[in-house]
C-alpha cells in the first residue's frame, strides 16, 4: 500500500439508524458522566448530526440509512516511517445527500482529536456495551492474550516456544488463554527473564476487553483497522502506529483537532474526517510548545 491511496477499511452495521465516530479512551465513561452514549447519539442523529463532548469523552453522531455502512480512507505517507497513515476518513451513510441537507456545501459538525487509545466507528446502542479501560475486572469472555515484548523477547520466544502472532511487526505470544493460565505463564516467563538479565516485565497479559480486541483486530492491517462484534453489531476499530501517534500527543488541550463534516459524495451523504498533516503550522507550533 502506498500513500495517497483510497482503501476500504471495513463495513459496519447500525441498526439504530445512527453511527458514531468516537475516541475509545473514555468510551465506557459516557454513562458515568450522565446519559449513556446511545441516548446522546440518537438525539444528535435525529437532529441531523452533532459533535458530542463531555469531560474527556468525545464523539460525532450522525443519522444513517438501513444498509451496511462502508468506511474508506485516503492515505498519505507516514510522518516518521514510510508506511501509510490515514489522511481522510469517509463513512458512507447510506442516505441521499438531500436527506441531510437542502444545500450543496459541506455541513460542519465540529472537530475531533485523534485518541491515542484508538477510534471506533459503530452503532451507539451497541457501543453502550463497550468494555474498556474503565470497566474494572470485566472481560468479554474470560480469556486473555499473552504477548512478549522488550529486551530479551527473541530469546524468550525461542526458550518457551512462543508461536508467532499475525501482525505487521514481529510479535510472539499466545492468544485466547484462560486468564488464570495466562497470568501464571506470564509470571513464569518474567521470573525467567529477570534471572537472565532481560526485561523483567517481558510477558504482558491483555484480558479480552473490547479495547484490547479492537487493537488486536488491527494488528495485521497496515492502517491498524480491524472489525469486532459488540451486541450483534459489526464495529470498526482504528489505531495508529506508535511513531505516528507522536504528532497527536497534544490533543484538544493543544489545539490538535481535526474537522468533521457531512459532505455530498456522488449524491450520497458522507461523514468525512480530515486528519491534518504534520506540515500544518498550527500543529507544529503546538507540539514545539510542549
Amino acid at each position: 500500500m502506498s500513500g495517497d491511496e483510497r482503501v476500504i477499511l471495513g463495513r459496519v452495521t447500525a441498526p439504530s439508524r445512527a453511527v458514531v465516530l468516537a475516541g475509545t479512551g473514555f468510551l465506557d465513561e459516557w454513562s458515568e458522566l450522565g446519559d449513556p452514549l446511545s441516548v446522546r447519539a440518537l438525539h444528535a442523529a435525529r437532529a441531523g448530526g452533532a459533535h458530542l463532548h463531555d469531560w474527556l469523552a468525545e464523539a460525532t453522531a450522525v443519522p444513517t440509512g438501513p444498509a451496511t455502512l462502508t468506511v474508506t480512507a485516503r492515505t498519505r505517507p507516514g510522518t516518521y516511517e514510510p508506511r501509510p497513515t490515514i489522511a481522510v476518513l469517509d463513512i458512507d451513510l447510506d442516505l441521499p445527500w438531500s436527506a441531510v441537507s437542502a444545500g450543496t456545501e459541506p455541513v460542519p459538525l465540529g472537530d475531533l482529536p485523534v485518541d491515542p487509545c484508538g477510534m471506533v466507528i459503530g452503532d451507539p446502542v451497541a457501543l453502550d456495551a463497550w468494555i474498556g479501560f474503565g470497566s474494572g475486572p470485566r472481560t468479554v469472555d474470560g480469556l486473555a492474550d499473552l504477548r512478549l515484548g522488550g529486551r530479551g523477547d527473541t530469546q524468550a520466544s525461542t526458550h518457551f516456544s512462543a508461536p508467532e502472532i499475525a501482525a505487521t511487526w514481529t510479535l510472539h505470544g499466545w492468544l485466547d488463554l484462560p486468564i488464570t493460565a495466562a497470568r501464571e505463564r506470564a509470571a513464569t516467563i518474567n521470573q525467567w527473564a529477570a534471572a537472565h538479565g532481560h526485561y523483567e516485565f517481558l510477558a504482558k497479559v491483555n484480558p479480552h476487553t473490547h479495547q484490547h480486541l479492537g487493537w488486536r483486530a488491527g494488528w495485521p492491517d497496515p492502517l491498524g483497522a480491524g472489525l469486532i462484534e459488540i451486541a450483534g453489531c459489526t464495529i470498526l476499530c482504528l489505531t495508529w502506529s506508535p511513531s505516528e501517534l507522536q504528532r497527536f500527543r497534544g490533543g484538544r488541550s493543544h489545539g490538535q483537532v481535526h474537522p468533521v463534516t457531512l459532505e455530498d459524495v456522488d449524491g450520497r451523504a458522507t461523514l468525512r474526517w480530515r486528519i491534518g498533516a504534520w506540515t500544518d503550522e498550527s500543529q507544529r507550533t503546538n507540539l514545539d510548545s510542549r
